[in-house]
């Protein structure tokens, strides 16, 4: 194919790529950007191969700057492309881990291994950022690409210091509630608690809740497991497990926002959570996750 053809080609594919991104779930702009580029790089390693690996490699490109760079790998976990480590490349990076022994590489390639030429996920893992020593959480958006050779690559852009989208924790909670309905409640509960597993990231992990109110599970606070959490009050005094008892009374998944401090703050934060109820072996469980709002108090969601 001529080179006008090509560039042509992907002109239009990056406009309709654009579009597509508007209409994503997604409420952050940084998160839609990271997006675009990620899917604009596959689509060039649609068309290209391996030799879009030249382009991605150019410095003060949308490719390669101070803010993104791009890494490719393949299903069996070799680093194909990496400007930031090229010592990475050609090495099969299948054990790689990250602080809390989550193996990430794993994770990416299980996204290549998803139906369809065009799957795509997120993976989240705590990393050292390049400009500093302290490990900070790192949220990658990874799409899988086939080139022209049949070839599967799977290529990705992370950032720290992200915003976490609504998304991304009903999209753990569905993936849990999936979990316990496959697997029953001891293979469920002990992936839940698991920090190395992918139900926890940024401070998000995976709590249950049964129908009366005792908490099950929950990793962050494990003390309060087996207790009757009816009565527990958030910053304004309002009922948050009652609140959420009542909403999924009729539903069978609620989002539930209450007030409290974020760690090492006295003051309240909005604290969004998303909850779902399944029956697992004739119990009823309420499963859910919440997180920290990016936005401000006086914001409305």
């Amino acid at each position: 194919m001529a080179a006008a053809a090509i560039v042509a080609m992907l002109a239009l594919g990056h406009l309709d790529i654009e579009r597509q991104t508007t209409t994503l779930p997604y409420i952050y702009k940084d998160t839609r950007q990271l997006v675009l580029l990620v899917e604009s790089a596959a689509r060039l390693l649609e068309v290209e191969g391996p030799e879009a690996f030249r382009e991605f490699a150019v410095k003060g490109s949308r490719w390669l700057n101070d803010d993104y760079y791009l890494f490719v790998y393949n299903l069996e976990g070799v680093c194909l492309f990496h400007p930031i480590a090229p010592e990475l490349v050609g090495r099969n990076l299948m054990a790689l881990k990250d602080m809390n022994g989550k193996p990430m590489v794993r994770e990416i390639t299980d996204i290549g291994r998803r139906p369809g030429p065009q799957a795509s996920g997120w993976v989240f893992y705590l990393w050292e950022p390049r400009a500093d020593l302290a490990p900070s959480w790192k949220a990658s958006y990874i799409r899988k690409a086939v080139g022209p050779d049949g070839k599967v690559y799977m290529v990705g852009c992370g950032v720290h210091n992200f915003k976490i989208e609504e998304i991304f924790v009903k999209d753990c909670v569905d993936r849990a509630v999936q979990l316990l309905v496959s697997q029953g409640k001891a293979a469920a509960f002990a992936q839940f608690r698991d920090r190395s597993s992918p139900f926890f990231f940024c401070g998000t992990y995976i709590y249950v809740f049964n129908d009366k109110g005792w908490c099950l599970v929950d990793p962050g606070f494990p003390n309060q497991e087996m207790r009757d959490m009816t009565y527990f009050r958030d910053a304004l005094g309002h009922y948050v497990i009652k609140d959420m008892l009542k909403r999924l009374e009729k539903d069978d998944a609620a989002w539930l926002q209450y007030m409290l401090p974020k760690p090492g703050s006295m003051l309240p934060s909005r604290k969004l959570a998303y909850f779902r109820k399944v029956k697992v072996n004739g119990e009823t469980l309420m499963v859910g996750a919440d997180f920290f709002l990016a936005t401000p108090i006086w914001m409305k969601i």
